[in-house]
């Protein structure tokens, strides 16, 4: 789908949002679309997603299609969705306060990529690849320091990731396996549960954007559709999807009772604290 290409294309190369096909196909690396609010706060559920701001986003950037394709009804009919959308975002619980310098952008997750890839490398050629990610994606970053201040922010898209040091064993291959399938069912909590138990770093990695700029950014596009500025407003959409920030969560520091109703404790290193990374 067009929605999932313009996500994929944000993020610049990297294994981030996918299906849980890319998980099958790849047994050392069980990816999967994941709906995840997991850093909202400890006792919150981990598997949400904000369904009405994943449409709204799909929706914007099907907008830029229709405008693409001269297509000036369509443009107009997809915006009034997204505004639609976002409206009912607003009052979605999966929706959380962060500050953006907290997030990473698509840079930042080329350049942790680039720096993976080279890590035999020498410490030269690593910086260099590093550099160059970054230099990608310079259109889309902002000039000025991320803010610091709180904002609003609507997941829109999420996936578990393995850790960079994982190490494939036969226990932990057959405990991706035994995840792949959980997936499969939609059972994300029993996928994260299972991998939890075999000591298999995972990851989430949510895709984020902020509720309030969005939809300023498509209020916008709207009026300027009507008013027949095409390019404008497609240059306005364009903004908003580069608005979107990634959030990165150590499934593994969640807590046990957010995963799972089950009472088996769960075999992983002491002193995961209510303060860890999955709070926020």
């Amino acid at each position: 789908m067009s929605y999932r290409n313009a996500v994929a294309a944000a993020l610049v190369a990297t294994t981030v949002l996918g299906g849980a096909a890319y998980a099958t196909e790849q047994a050392t690396k069980p990816v999967a679309t994941q709906e995840s609010a997991a850093q909202r706060a400890v006792d919150n559920d981990v598997g949400k997603l904000s369904k009405d701001g994943a449409q709204a986003f799909r929706d914007m950037h099907l907008a830029r299609l229709a405008i693409f394709d001269a297509d000036p009804a369509q443009a107009k009919s997809l915006i009034a969705k997204a505004q639609a959308a976002l409206g009912k975002a607003k009052s979605d619980d999966a929706v959380f306060l962060k500050a953006e310098s907290e997030l990473k952008t698509p840079a930042d997750l080329a350049a942790a990529k680039a720096a993976k890839a080279d890590k035999a490398a020498d410490a030269k050629a690593t910086d260099a690849k590093a550099t160059d990610a970054k230099a990608t994606d310079a259109k889309t970053a902002d000039a000025k320091p991320a803010s610091k201040d709180k904002v609003a922010w609507v997941p829109v898209d999420a996936q578990l990731t393995l850790g960079e040091d994982f190490l494939a064993t036969p226990e932990k291959a057959s405990a991706v396996t035994d995840a792949n399938k959980s997936l499969a069912k939609g059972d994300q909590k029993g996928a994260i549960e299972t991998l939890r138990l075999a000591h298999v770093d995972v990851n989430f990695v949510m895709a984020v954007m902020p509720l309030d700029k969005t939809t300023a950014d498509v209020n916008q596009a709207a009026t300027l559709i009507n008013q027949g500025k095409y390019y404008e407003a497609n240059a306005v959409l364009k903004t908003a999807e580069d608005g979107m920030r990634f959030d990165v969560i150590d499934a593994i520091g969640i807590p046990k009772a957010n995963v799972t109703g089950s009472t088996k404790p769960a075999h992983q290193p002491p002193a995961t604290k209510p303060d860890s990374k999955a709070t926020r």
